[in-house]
């Protein structure tokens, strides 16, 4: 897809004790894009481009003119807070009620996928740096002393807090998604969102699943993804196949989100997703 950027000006603006290299641009909006998508692509928030142009939703059209204010540093969120991820999140929700980036969050927390789970603590800002620091120079250290000192096998304590912490990982995963076992198929896919909350559509699935006592339904071709198969989606969550679409065809899925927000938010991702027994 083409995408018409044009440069209006770039200049230096201090603040405080940092700096920020800051770059101008108009970005002319394509078929298919979300304000998710923009903000990710040029390193910006949801909410600084909302900002930015008066946008009072994420609605978005064709050949609008967008002024996007991307900036070489990295993030200079004071936040430094510490983020527990809850049922129905995602790094795109989590990303705009923080004002900060879906990289950013990703580079923060060594994030390889958008796959979160619910129980998972992120870190958001300043504050996750000096945490990567401090591990890294706890590893070395703990390698340091097992050459020295190799036959010291009751220092294995040092591990503990760290099987705890998987543990706790571990048992949220549970709560949340069967994908470490009884996983029948794994595939990956297109997913869009839609919400129950946008003008004309019902609350009733193709299954006759009611949408406002079970809002976790994803919309699928059955021909891939049989209908009524329980599923976990890779930065959704676990489901229901309950759903059908006449764009949904082939190696395509629909996830359903309660605002029409946060359908904005999500975009156009490509996901893993599992069919479990």
């Amino acid at each position: 897809m083409k995408k018409t950027v044009v440069a209006i000006a770039a200049g230096l603006i201090i603040a405080g004790s940092g700096s920020t290299q800051a770059f101008a641009a108009e970005y002319k909006v394509q078929d298919g894009d979300s304000l998710w998508k923009i903000s990710n692509e040029n390193n910006v928030s949801i909410k600084q481009l909302k900002e930015d142009n008066n946008l009072s939703s994420d609605i978005i059209f064709p050949n609008q003119t967008l002024q996007v204010n991307s900036s070489e540093k990295k993030s200079t969120t004071n936040n430094n807070s510490e983020y527990t991820v809850v049922a129905g999140d995602t790094l795109g929700h989590i990303a705009v009620d923080n004002g900060v980036t879906i990289n950013q969050l990703k580079s923060w927390n060594n994030l390889s996928s958008d796959l979160i789970i619910v129980g998972q603590k992120l870190s958001i800002g300043n504050k996750a740096s000096a945490s990567e620091s401090n591990t890294s120079k706890n590893n070395s250290t703990a390698n340091n002393s097992a050459n020295n000192k190799v036959t010291e096998q009751p220092k294995e304590e040092k591990a503990a807090p760290t099987t705890q912490k998987s543990t706790s990982s571990n048992e949220a995963s549970s709560n949340s998604s069967s994908a470490q076992g009884n996983v029948s198929k794994e595939l990956t896919v297109t997913a869009t969102a839609y919400s129950k909350a946008e003008p004309g559509m019902g609350h009733m699935t193709a299954t006759g699943i009611d949408l406002n006592d079970n809002s976790r339904v994803i919309a699928v071709d059955p021909s891939v993804i049989p209908l009524g198969s329980k599923v976990y989606v890779e930065g959704y969550g676990q489901a229901i196949a309950a759903d059908t679409g006449g764009a949904i065809k082939g190696n395509k899925i629909d996830v359903h989100l309660n605002s029409v927000q946060e359908a904005n938010n999500w975009g156009v991702k490509q996901v893993k997703v599992q069919i479990l027994d």
